[in-house]
């Protein structure tokens, strides 16, 4: 997230790095030009908020819901309902 201008943070700091980066997501509009830069700063939100959730930040579920379809939206899924019921189905085994 060096290229961002976000240093990385220690692991207690977790959450407040992602408060900066979400937040520079939203002023600095020229990220969204660089679809690469924006998928890396997207994944790096939705991998912070699951790995918090797993290890019990419970109070964080709802950001890491609203991650999972910012994820979604920003790599293009399809985001019908129905399809993504088969994509599940499918994942499931």
């Amino acid at each position: 997230m060096e290229r961002l201008g976000l240093p990385r943070r220690k692991q207690e700091d977790r959450i407040d790095f992602l408060r900066d980066l979400v937040s520079s997501l939203l002023i600095k509009e020229d990220l969204y030009s660089s679809e690469a830069l924006f998928k890396d700063a997207v994944e790096e939100v939705y991998s912070i908020l699951k790995s918090e959730v797993l290890s019990g930040n419970f109070e964080l579920l709802d950001a890491y819901e609203t991650a999972v379809v910012l994820r979604a939206v920003a790599f293009k899924e399809n985001l019908e309902v129905e399809a993504l019921l088969r994509k599940l189905l499918s994942q499931l085994g």
